[in-house]
């Protein structure tokens, strides 16, 4: 299972709920608002731990029918400056946080082996930043797969969870798409061969 979340670090500061102590108590722990608080990167710290908790959030949610996000329930250890995990339900899941100075970008995936994908959008219509989502995923997907775009389909399903399609059949590897402000992410599960 795979999962992904992206923030935009520029339009994310755009919202100053972020700096009121009511929003960190809505969304983390007590240890985890010690980590928000250990540094002078707090507004970076936030997105981080943000972007873990969202991103198992889409792998929990696939393995159940229906999960209300409680966004404490989901408890972040951050280990180093790419790696972490958060423990769900006494279930610890790594993950891996790629921060630029643009965007934070974390990854998930209980397969030890994933591809991911950023882009960036030229502007924030949502519609037309779904699309592009789905073109890059297609486009990373294919050329992993070395056969032509043309071949290659993203489909929801009944959940509303994208899913990767080759010739009209679904296949094996889980999809992820995420984007946030002008950035966009798809990572997908790679399969041993």
């Amino acid at each position: 299972m795979i999962g992904n979340d992206i923030v935009d670090l520029e339009f994310a500061k755009r919202n100053s709920r972020w700096q009121e102590q009511r929003f960190l108590d809505k969304l983390f722990t007590t240890e985890e608002q010690d980590f928000v608080h250990s540094d002078q990167q707090k507004f970076q710290n936030i997105w981080r731990l943000w972007t873990m908790k969202e991103s198992v959030y889409k792998i929990i949610s696939r393995a159940e029918e229906t999960i209300r996000f409680n966004p404490t329930d989901f408890k972040c250890t951050v280990l180093d400056s790419n790696r972490g995990h958060v423990i769900y339900k006494n279930q610890s899941i790594a993950t891996s946080t790629t921060t630029d100075k643009s965007f934070i970008q974390t990854t998930t995936c209980l397969n030890p082996q994933w591809i991911s994908k950023l882009f960036q959008f030229s502007n924030l219509d949502y519609p037309t930043q779904h699309s592009e989502s789905v073109q890059q995923a297609i486009k990373a997907y294919s050329t992993y797969k070395n056969v032509l775009d043309t071949s290659v389909a993203v489909i929801k399903n009944s959940r509303g969870i994208p899913q990767l399609y080759m010739n009209g059949h679904l296949q094996p590897e889980q999809l992820s798409l995420t984007h946030h402000g002008l950035y966009g992410a798809c990572a997908f599960s790679v399969l041993k061969s």
